[in-house]
């Protein structure tokens, strides 16, 4: 259950990108073929704003097993920018910027807990043996 949490944040972030970025690039690529698709915006911003905040709580637990700040940070900064552009006033560089901070937010996460990890495996090593 530790390992779902932990990686809650970068999927969840990813999965934000994919939603808001994939589904304009299938719908382009339909169109492109001939194919017309009506979709919901407001149904997807509201799936991206939850995905977002999901992030943000697997950004928070991730924390607490790594203890490195940055990250968190970022991902706060980033979903701010997110939320503004979202349902405040709409500018493609600022959703541009959310999502490529996110998304070195999510590199950041990933990379603190691959250096903490191994210092729990080691310590667990030395209690048992």
């Amino acid at each position: 259950m530790k390992q779902i949490k932990s990686k809650l944040g970068t999927v969840a972030s990813l999965l934000a990108l994919i939603t808001c970025y994939g589904t304009i690039g299938s719908i382009a690529l339909l169109s492109f073929i001939g194919i017309s698709v009506q979709i919901d915006e407001k149904l997807m911003i509201t799936i991206v704003t939850i995905l977002l905040a999901i992030a943000l709580l697997g950004m928070l637990y991730s924390f607490r097993l790594h203890k490195n700040i940055v990250p968190l940070l970022l991902a706060l900064i980033a979903i701010a920018i997110l939320v503004w552009v979202f349902y405040g006033a709409y500018s493609k560089a600022l959703e541009l910027s959310g999502f490529a901070l996110l998304l070195v937010a999510s590199v950041l996460d990933f990379r603190s807990k691959k250096k903490a990890c191994p210092i729990v495996k080691k310590s667990k090593k030395d209690t048992l043996g």
